[in-house]
């Protein structure tokens, strides 16, 4: 069971990692390339489709590391290898549940009230775009050190 549960960790890791960096360097560079035309709408309109899959991706992680954290009888929120994963987990969940996703909720009503006026992005959501940007790549590269913390169990 342990075994499964692993793997299905792994894989959903892999999933937001990897959609990340797709999402990160082609989604994002499209957008930026693409300023002032109408794809950039498109481009970010597919950027904020994205939300299912990467949360889907961190649920799976998170159940299938509390199921983990219980089976093999670790503290929750130590100061170990394990509770270092739990609190840079916690503090992405938090900030995409109460600060990231809130404002790509408005980015998207903001878009769709521009395009059913045939406007594109105006500069004050693109830069409300770049600040979500910039809190992504900081999600993000916890969730690089949670994965290198995983694999070598440093402390």
């Amino acid at each position: 069971m342990f075994t499964f549960l692993l793997i299905l960790h792994l894989i959903a890791v892999c999933c937001w990692l990897g959609g990340a960096l797709y999402e990160r360097f082609f989604i994002v560079g499209g957008i930026r390339k693409a300023k002032g035309t109408e794809l950039e709408a498109s481009m970010l309109k597919l950027m904020l489709s994205t939300v299912p899959f990467f949360l889907t991706s961190v649920l799976t992680i998170l159940i299938t590391g509390i199921i983990m954290t219980i089976m093999h009888n670790y503290i929750f929120l130590s100061w170990s290898w394990i509770g270092l994963k739990q609190y840079i987990m916690l503090i992405a969940l938090l900030g995409f549940f109460f600060y990231i996703g809130p404002r790509m909720g408005k980015i998207g009503k903001q878009l769709n009230r521009n395009l059913e006026v045939g406007k594109g992005l105006d500069d004050e959501m693109r830069s409300q775009f770049n600040h979500i940007i910039v809190l992504f790549d900081i999600m993000h590269i916890g969730v690089l050190i949670n994965l290198i913390l995983g694999l070598t169990k440093f402390f």
